[in-house]
């Protein structure tokens, strides 16, 4: 059964590495049109994703420390892409939104993406797509409760 895990772990680093590379990043902003720095594009979308989000979650995401992403996002505010908000109770921590420019990137972004999809999935039928959408969410599902597990564990020992 080890042998199993270490595939799945190689596949889906392979997948993962697919959709995080910058390469790809580039040919996607191309493909849709839109002139963004590929630095910027994972904030973009984190945002368009999330909704309001604080500069350091925004960083956790996306793997950056908090002074990069902010400098970016300062960026994405001079493009009018996103906007400050005043959602969060901790008048500390500074939120961002898309602006209606920033949503209709995201959004032609979107498009652009989907038929993408469907051109590099275009010979699976729709029981093999529903298969993996299926397993997707449940991997998701099931990382997403074994990380909150090992967050509020590693919390508990620490005295959080």
């Amino acid at each position: 059964m080890q042998g199993k895990y270490d595939q799945l772990y190689r596949s889906l680093f392979e997948i993962v590495s697919f959709f995080v590379s910058p390469k790809q990043d580039k040919l996607l902003l191309q493909s849709a049109g839109v002139s963004l720095d590929t630095a910027l594009f994972p904030l973009l979308m984190q945002i368009a994703y999330r909704g309001a989000v604080g500069i350091g979650e925004l960083a956790s995401q996306v793997g950056r420390d908090h002074s990069t992403v902010s400098r970016q996002v300062d960026k994405l505010l001079v493009h009018d892409l996103v906007t400050q908000t005043d959602e969060s109770s901790d008048k500390r921590v500074r939120q961002v939104a898309l602006t209606d420019a920033g949503k209709a990137i995201s959004d032609r972004i979107a498009a652009t993406r989907r038929a993408k999809m469907r051109q590099a999935l275009h010979g699976w039928n729709e029981k093999q797509l529903v298969e993996l959408l299926d397993s997707l969410h449940h991997l998701a599902e099931t990382t997403r409760n074994f990380d909150n597990f090992i967050e509020r564990r590693t919390n508990r020992s620490i005295g959080a």
